[in-house]
């Protein structure tokens, strides 16, 4: 939801708390106050601090760009940032992730936006990633507009590639769901909900050599002719972000389970080289 500065912080609180679907009492306890104080904020009979617009905007998880929107209604100067992947001012978060991506060669590596967008990626997902898509399909998971899971979900040939393709579409599914709520209207939401329909019918489509991976975690199964690989992956988010632009930033690092997958994508390094700035490659 838009919030204008015009607005009084009592409408505000009060759309933006039913929007993220809170009631007064969820969002008291959230926010360490009394049921009738937030009653009070919504009715425009207490005025807020800044420490307390800020309180019940972390209670209810805003992105830092609904945040600095209540503090405008509430009449106070917006706190965070709110720039572009490429503008000069995130210089040191896109070090950051140049430096996290490199260090995870030659295991995959990927930074995505919310939607799962990409934004970078290392040598180690692109040769395993293009391998999987196949020669035709290896341009489409780097499609700066498009989710990566989306393009995952619409070759045939990843498909395929995944022995376990239902149990990873779920973990996809959930993914995808999780930043749903906290998207505002827009390009990004708007993906999201194209990749939800994409990949609710891609359930339905089993394959038949699937089977349960023990251990405590997915694992992703590629079985290929000349590649067989099983993955975990992990996904990492900066611990503070005070700018919208390194809030949206995830990176999802791959790990080989065992040996042999470990071997197996060391040996793809050395046959498949890719000559990569810094172990990344940025999208444009």
């Amino acid at each position: 939801m838009s919030i204008s500065p015009r607005q009084s912080f009592a409408v505000a609180l009060s759309r933006t708390r039913r929007q993220h679907g809170f009631s007064q009492l969820g969002l008291a306890i959230l926010s360490g106050v009394s049921q009738r104080h937030i009653s009070f904020l919504e009715t425009d009979r207490n005025r807020p601090s800044r420490e307390m617009v800020l309180r019940v905007a972390a209670a209810m998880e805003l992105r830092l760009p609904e945040r600095n929107q209540l503090l405008l209604a509430a009449g106070f100067a917006p706190q965070f940032g709110e720039h572009h992947w490429s503008d000069p001012e995130l210089e040191g978060v896109r070090r950051v992730v140049d430096m996290a991506l490199a260090s995870h060669e030659p295991f995959p590596a990927l930074a995505v936006d919310r939607a799962w967008r990409p934004i970078a990626a290392n040598g180690g997902a692109l040769r395993l990633f293009g391998r999987m898509l196949g020669e035709q399909e290896a341009e489409a998971p780097l499609a700066p507009n498009s989710c990566l899971l989306r393009a995952a979900v619409a070759s045939s040939t990843f498909r395929k590639a995944v022995a376990n393709w239902t149990d990873v579409v779920r973990h996809m599914e959930r993914l995808v769901r999780d930043e749903l709520p906290r998207l505002p209207q827009g390009s990004a939401r708007d993906e999201i909900l194209r990749t939800l329909a994409i990949l609710d019918h891609s359930q339905t489509e089993r394959s038949g050599h699937e089977h349960p991976p023990p251990g405590g975690t997915l694992i992703m199964q590629v079985r290929m002719p000349d590649l067989e690989v099983d993955l975990v992956s992990t996904i990492a988010r900066f611990g503070a972000p005070h700018d919208a632009g390194a809030e949206d930033v995830r990176i999802e690092y791959f790990f080989p389970v065992d040996g042999p997958s470990e071997a197996a994508l060391r040996s793809l390094a050395m046959t498949n080289p890719l000559q990569t700035e810094s172990g990344r490659v940025h999208i444009p």
